[in-house]
């Protein structure tokens, strides 16, 4: 009897070992793939950095380049004014700006009255094709 105790109990002890290195196995395998995903977070995060600053930079782009636009946009209907007001002023003292312009020419000269004359029908033949004997 005693030797099958012990037996049985180096057999638990011999398992007991093996769990035992499957655990540590499997406890350093985790430590791995917890360093992998570690690893993988940060270069996420500092993709994500370095897109925030991208976005942070065309934003500023894009303020500068709206508050140039409504600058030139005011410059521009300043001068636009000016002109208009000119254009006004220039119609009322001189009457010929008031007059519609005379596009039509003299009859018979517009597109419409050019008549096509029928084409002659040109017929392609092949070339001789036999042999100079």
């Amino acid at each position: 009897m005693e030797k099958g105790k012990n037996f049985e109990t180096e057999l638990t002890r011999e398992g007991l070992r093996m769990k035992l290195q499957r655990l540590k196995h499997e406890i350093q395998e985790t430590r791995e793939r917890r360093i992998e995903v570690e690893f993988a977070i940060a270069v996420a995060r500092a993709d994500n950095a370095a897109l925030d600053t991208e976005l942070a930079a065309k934003m500023t782009r894009y303020a500068i380049m709206n508050e140039k636009t409504a600058t030139m946009r005011k410059e521009n209907d300043v001068f636009n004014n000016d002109i208009t007001m000119r254009l006004q002023k220039l119609h009322g003292k001189y009457y010929f700006f008031n007059q519609e312009a005379n596009i039509s020419g003299p009859k018979g000269t517009g597109p419409e009255a050019v008549e096509e004359e029928p084409e002659e029908e040109i017929i392609y033949r092949l070339p001789f094709q036999g042999r100079w004997k």
